[in-house]
């Protein structure tokens, strides 16, 4: 069985990244691509079991739309945003909010696109959040993003503890592919009943490593 992580970007002018692993949280694959229909042929030529995105796939209840001219409302209109990102609020953990004013618009329609593709298309997917991920399995002395050669460094050295077979692979992993394969390592862990979720089912729902697990690990 495969499981694949992506790591999305807002446009097709930037290389967004996959990943696939085994069962044996083994690599099988790393990649880019440009092109949604790129990544919809990635997801037919290996089958995985479950994808994890990286990115909201779904709205708000009540909102069709993220455009501040459309009438949709949230149905509850107080929410900054959806229960998921409430909820990771509350644990601590920074994110950004889907609403009408959100910076981050079209990431959210192309992710949610993809979710509607793929779903279409007999695929199994869970949303994750790599930064929370990230804050689960490492600690809280995970370096700032905008430390672009110390936020590398770590994870390079991290991530073999999680992902077998990257010996050769470490030194041309970027921020991007360090994500995606953080990604597809919570969807093995997702199927094996390794993480916890947070958000409401009937608006969507994020996947997290578990907390039990990795207090234990630590």
């Amino acid at each position: 069985m495969l499981y694949m992580g992506v790591d999305l970007k807002t446009s097709t002018r930037q290389r967004s990244s996959l990943a696939v692993i085994d069962s044996n949280s083994r690599i099988v694959e790393a990649s880019f691509f440009s092109d949604d229909d790129e990544l919809l042929e990635s997801a037919s030529s290996f089958m995985p079991r479950l994808i994890a995105i990286g990115s909201p796939l779904t709205l708000p209840t009540g909102l069709c739309c993220l455009e501040a001219t459309c009438d949709c409302q949230m149905d509850a209109p107080e929410k900054k945003g959806r229960q998921a990102e409430l909820e990771l609020a509350r644990m601590g953990i920074s994110c950004f909010f889907t609403n009408k004013k959100s910076i981050v618009t079209k990431l959210v329609y192309r992710a949610v696109s993809l979710n509607h593709r793929l779903t279409e298309r007999g695929h199994s997917l869970i949303e994750v959040y790599p930064h929370a991920s990230k804050l689960l399995l490492f600690g809280d002395n995970l370096p700032s993003k905008r430390n672009v050669k110390e936020s590398l460094v770590f994870l390079r050295e991290r991530l073999p503890g999680l992902v077998d077979g990257l010996e050769e692979r470490l030194v041309n992993l970027d921020a991007s592919s360090c994500d995606s394969l953080i990604n597809a390592h919570i969807a093995l862990l997702h199927d094996r009943g390794e993480t916890d979720v947070v958000g409401d089912a009937s608006e969507g729902l994020i996947a997290l490593p578990s907390l039990l697990r990795t207090q234990g690990d630590g």
